[in-house]
């Protein structure tokens, strides 16, 4: 920092904000303190109430840039300055809190994983007046007596530790006391969530250069010149133990002897996960090799572009991914990979791995924060080029960004659906590479509606790929009417029971798609027809049959199986509409010399069990797989010539204005694991609904006209793309009261917005009234001709709001969400 620039503006956490606040900088720190910096500050109303809080340094100022007076002075900074995110990603940052109307420090924490970040750590002990001084009469609780006995005891704890000592959580007001009368200290001080992981290695002394004299000397130890000798050979620098194969007392006394030196030297926490597939050739198609020499003069132009290639299943369009990632670092550049599901990181991570090798680090929620700290310095000191993983992988702290890969564009998963700022990853990505000066690729056998139409209205530039990769053949999608085929099992049909005994005759694989786990959505009374419920949300408890109890998938709430009814106390209780469970065990029957591999959340919460999965299906360790929605996109196994889709009509009827575009997506999706290789392959659609329209465009197969009929359905009402939506959301333990906050907030909101711009359609309950405990209600806002809710005028809503419903109906905003139920 230049001496003209004494001042900065700080983001500050927990402030509620959208004010950066001015600070001082003090003279030693000056030459530290950057914008992305880390700080330490002193904030509050009062001088005397004043915490510490950490804090973004945001930009910084000189004198007469001030906006206000300085709040105080910088009191430390972090990693001696260094940016926790660079100055594009700040940018990027504080775009997504316009945007999606989130305080700017949300934005600035969603970009910085956990593993990166700083937490406070509060440690208690006995001050010297203490143990000098113990007055009974301060010490007069039974809770302070024992906080005094227990430090007593072990001198100092953290708080936490403390609270499990004593068998209590509040525990804070008689550390104030104790600590007012000077019984005892707490110090808070900041640690990261994750350190450089450190290994003992070992390296020669600077007074041993002569290795000839040097194994003279240890002739009498064997031992011992036999670790030097391996020593050096290894022609390195240091060396670690497993390195040499000797045991650490060797190399002890070595360093007694001052021959080796000892040190701690930072080792990678590389996740690699137990999947691997081999390196192929590849021989791009004509559509391909066009696809690519577009990118490939974007990338040399080293300008903004976004393009959207739009390939069949199976059309390669991950060989023209391949081949812009080789372009972009033989440019120097660094690459994002974006996949939707950790599901796919598994086989995309290792295809990609073998053609770029060690440059490749993934990220993402099943790392532990040691891996992820590594896979974050990597890429940020620039020792890896290519980030690979799921939603959050859009913030890889990436120098020279040249390229950013959005697989399977469409996904709903991109969308952060549980806390603000609700960001989509695939918009984000495309900002990010506008703020960059970077390519962005999208790309999706079936685009999403907004994607499809800036293709054809020229925002985006169209790729399209209409032939599947080797010579392969599209599948045959066949329907079957499940209410009136024969059964051999409550979920399998007689023709799709055929079909897999004639894959297996002939040693081929099977996928199998229920987009349902657990094994029945619901438990009901034959006799009254009574369902149970989950108390906390308007949805029916899912039984699981491992664990013989019901549970609810939204809350986790559980309770036991039932005996009986709860209504008239009928023991005639039936299962309904089957789980993955269920049908594991249907299949088991049905082929009792078969191993049956089922991919669901439940069978996949343990770490790399995506990975050990699709390894052994890959392996032809099993012949048939059985899977949610996990297994119906971006998975590739040339011996798959079956797909069945057991209950297709799962997502119809729901109230949701995307139900057909998703439908439509997932079963095309999950078709495309036919036949990908030489063999021809076929999709069995159990289906209800024969006379939707929906599987009537599935059969030809053709997604520009499933476009052109969803499209022209969305104009007529002005649903996106035509508009961008808004949901406002009202919850709360009181139904009467969040139905009233919400048409006051209505009331609020109407007579602020221009009539010809704004439809505002509600209040009214959300489709699912009820979860974790809280009623729901939305008001949708749609946004035409441009037009957008501006942070100013909802924040001024806001406050108004929350004067008469603070603490009883919170108030949440969903900018261009992706679901209205």
């Amino acid at each position: 920092m230049t001496p003209d620039y004494r001042y900065v503006l700080v983001y500050v956490e927990h402030s509620f904000s959208d004010r950066a606040y001015p600070y001082t900088v003090p003279e030693e720190l000056a030459e530290l303190i950057e914008v992305g910096s880390r700080v330490l500050v002193p904030f509050g109303r009062r001088r005397a109430a004043k915490s510490e809080r950490l804090g973004f340094v945001a930009s910084r100022l000189r004198e007469d840039e001030l906006p206000a007076q300085p709040v105080g002075e910088i009191l430390d900074v972090f990693d001696d300055g260094e940016p926790a995110l660079s100055p594009e990603l700040m940018q990027l940052a504080l775009w997504m809190s316009e945007y999606y109307i989130a305080f700017p420090i949300e934005a600035i924490y969603a970009a910085l994983p956990s593993a990166m970040r700083i937490r406070p750590k509060e440690v208690v002990s006995l001050s010297e007046f203490a143990l000098q001084h113990p007055d009974e009469k301060i010490v007069k609780t039974e809770l302070r007596r024992r906080i005094m006995q227990v430090l007593e005891k072990e001198k100092k704890l953290t708080i936490k530790q403390l609270q499990r000592r004593l068998g209590a959580k509040h525990i804070r007001l008689a550390l104030r006391e104790l600590e007012r009368v000077g019984l005892i200290e707490v110090k808070k001080t900041f640690v990261p969530h994750a350190k450089p992981k450190l290994k003992v290695a070992y390296r020669l002394a600077q007074t041993c250069a002569d290795s000839h004299e040097l194994m003279q000397a240890l002739e009498r130890s064997k031992k011992q010149q036999e670790a030097v000798r391996k020593f050096l050979a290894l022609a390195k620098p240091f060396a670690f133990a497993d390195e040499l194969g000797t045991s650490t007392a060797t190399l002890n006394a070595l360093v007694q002897k001052g021959i080796f030196v000892r040190e701690k030297i930072p080792v990678a926490r590389q996740f690699v996960e137990s999947f691997s597939e081999t390196r192929k050739e590849i021989q791009l198609s004509e559509e391909q090799q066009v696809a690519v020499q577009r990118v490939h003069q974007a990338l040399e132009r080293q300008e903004f572009k976004t393009f959207l290639l739009y390939g069949i299943t199976g059309s390669g369009k991950t060989w023209v991914y391949i081949e812009a990632i080789r372009k972009a670092l033989q440019m120097g550049k660094s690459v994002i990979v974006l996949v939707p599901e950790i599901s796919l990181t598994p086989q995309t991570a290792s295809r990609f791995r073998s053609y770029f090798g060690d440059e490749v680090r993934v990220l993402h929620s099943a790392m532990s924060d040691g891996e992820k700290f590594d896979a974050w310095q990597s890429l940020k000191q620039g020792r890896a080029k290519i980030a690979l993983g799921p939603r959050s992988a859009v913030f890889a702290p990436m120098p020279n960004l040249g390229l950013i890969v959005v697989d399977e564009e469409h996904e709903a998963s991109y969308k952060q659906h549980d806390q603000s700022p609700r960001y989509h990853a695939r918009d984000v990505a495309v900002m990010r590479a506008r703020f960059e000066q970077a390519v962005c690729l999208l790309g999706s056998a079936t685009p999403s509606m907004e994607s499809f139409q800036n293709a054809m209205t020229g925002k985006y530039e169209l790729l399209t790929l209409t032939k599947r990769a080797d010579a392969g053949s599209m599948p045959e999608l066949k329907l079957i009417h499940i209410a009136r085929a024969p059964k051999v099992s409550p979920s399998i049909s007689e023709p799709l029971y055929q079909e897999i005994c004639k894959r297996l005759e002939r040693n081929e694989q099977v996928i199998l798609f229920q987009n349902r786990r657990g094994y029945a959505g619901s438990v009901q009374c034959e006799s009254c027809g009574w369902i149970q419920m989950c108390g906390s949300c308007s949805v029916p408890m899912v039984y699981h049959l491992r664990e013989h109890h019901l549970r609810c998938h939204y809350c986790g709430k559980t309770m036991p199986m039932l005996t009986h009814c709860r209504r008239c106390g009928s023991e005639k209780l039936s299962f309904k509409s089957s789980g993955t469970e269920r049908i594991e065990q249907e299949l088991q029957e049905l082929f009792p010399n078969e191993r049956i591999l089922r991919m669901d959340l439940d069978t996949t919460s343990r770490k790399d069990a995506h990975a050990k999965i699709l390894q052994e299906f890959a392996q032809g360790k099993a012949r048939i797989l059985l899977g949610t929605q996990m297994v119906a996109k971006g998975l590739d196994f040339p011996n798959v010539t079956l797909v069945g889709a057991l209950a297709a009509d799962i997502g119809l009827s729901l109230p949701d204005f995307r139900a057909s575009e998703r439908l439509y997506a997932l079963l095309l999706q999950v078709a495309g694991r036919a036949g990908r290789a030489e063999k021809k392959g076929e999709v069995y659609l159990q289906v209800y609904n024969l006379q939707s329209d929906i599987f009537r465009l599935l059969l030809s197969q053709d997604y520009r006209r499933f476009f052109g009929y969803e499209i022209a359905v969305r104009q007529q009402v002005q649903y996106p793309p035509f508009s961008r939506l808004v949901k406002i959301e009202f919850s709360g333990k009181n139904e009467s009261e969040v139905a009233k906050a919400a048409c006051e907030f209505s009331e609020l909101l109407s007579p602020v917005l221009n009539a010809a711009q704004f439809d505002v359609l509600g209040p009214a309950p959300a489709v699912i009234a009820k979860l974790k405990g809280n009623f729901r209600y939305h008001l949708l806002l749609k946004q035409k001709n441009g037009a957008r809710l501006t942070k100013p005028v909802y924040r001024s809503l806001q406050m108004q709001f929350q004067k008469r419903w603070r603490n009883k109906v919170k108030l949440d905003i969903d900018v261009d969400t992706q679901s209205i139920m």
